[in-house]
């Protein structure tokens, strides 16, 4: 066995470091600032999913897909690899309580939100039936409020309330879920039940839009 030792060639005598699975930790980085007057490579992101795509078609998904699924979702670019850092799911409503969509009574088939990489389906929330089911399934992140207006902005119309939950996808995926550049690689919300009784129901995903050299 031949032993060697890392270091960062600076004379600053960082070392590599293997973890308890003999694996090497590496970090991602944003490599050396691009000269001045050079675009940047990487640009901020922020776009509600649509039933024709990222902020297209239909936004408001208080539609009814008892009958056929209302799909909404943000495809993969030709031109960029998109990272979505941090998801937000709106339900707003006359009234929002725990154990209902909204004011809308428990979903009978529910709501949910995948992404779809190489044909593969990953499930951040799968088949949440009232909005508690999403808070549980979204990890409790950042509330606000506390007890039965957890999660909630009361008046946020002055009239109003909202559920609003957010799943930090950053925290849990090195780089956030990646939606790579020229492929069928989706991120989707799918609604089941009938849902119009909401006034205003979306699905923002936020991150950044990495373009190639």
């Amino acid at each position: 066995m031949i032993k060697s030792q890392l270091t960062d060639g600076l004379g600053l005598a960082y070392r590599a470091q293997v973890n308890q699975q003999n694996e090497l930790v590496v970090a991602q980085g944003y490599g050396v600032p691009l000269p001045v007057g050079t675009p940047s490579r990487y640009r901020y992101f922020n776009a509600l999913l649509g039933s024709t795509g990222a902020d297209s078609g239909t936004t408001n998904m208080n539609e009814n897909g008892s009958v056929t699924n209302k799909l909404y979702y943000i495809a993969a670019n030709p031109s960029y690899d998109i990272h979505i850092m941090h998801v937000s799911i709106l339900i707003q409503d006359t009234a929002a309580a725990h154990g209902k969509y909204g004011s809308v009574a428990a979903l009978t088939n529910g709501v949910s939100l995948y992404a779809t990489e190489n044909g593969v389906i990953d499930y951040f929330i799968q088949a949440a039936k009232t909005g508690g089911d999403v808070i549980l399934q979204s990890g409790f992140y950042i509330t606000q409020g506390d007890g039965a207006v957890s999660f909630e902005i009361t008046d946020i119309t002055g009239t109003e309330d909202a559920t609003i939950v957010g799943i930090p996808i950053g925290h849990y995926i090195p780089g956030g879920l990646r939606l790579g550049m020229g492929t069928q690689d989706t991120l989707t919300f799918k609604v089941a039940d009938d849902v119009t009784g909401l006034t205003l129901h979306n699905c923002r995903a936020i991150g950044f839009r990495h373009y190639p050299p």
